[in-house]
């Protein structure tokens, strides 16, 4: 009996296969993602993910995999992009630029 194992939601796709066109799990609508972050390295770019994640957006992170096999953090293959889906990234922009602001301040 074989063992089907579920894909952590965030999911690192290199860039050279990256999928930007998917279809919801029953297959009937097709999603497209969109960046709304680069980050220096795939820890920065996971805690912006994990930020959007915590709003109900889901993300993907993407890095070139030259850049995690030298383990990069500069340049193009250190650049890892934050991905969602087309319908939601205005609300994932919105939700980023509200990061910035210490809510502490007036």
């Amino acid at each position: 009996m074989a063992h089907e194992t579920a894909l952590p939601k965030r999911t690192l796709l290199p860039q050279a296969s990256a999928a930007t066109h998917e279809t919801t799990p029953g297959g009937d609508h097709e999603v497209r993602w969109k960046v709304v972050a680069v980050a220096r390295g795939l820890a920065p770019a996971s805690i912006i993910s994990g930020r959007l994640e915590t709003e109900g957006i889901p993300t993907r992170v993407q890095q070139e995999p030259a850049g995690v096999a030298i383990g990069l953090t500069i340049g193009l293959l250190g650049e890892a992009k934050v991905l969602v889906p087309e319908s939601l990234a205005e609300q994932a922009l919105d939700i980023l630029s509200g990061a910035d602001q210490d809510p502490l301040k007036p």
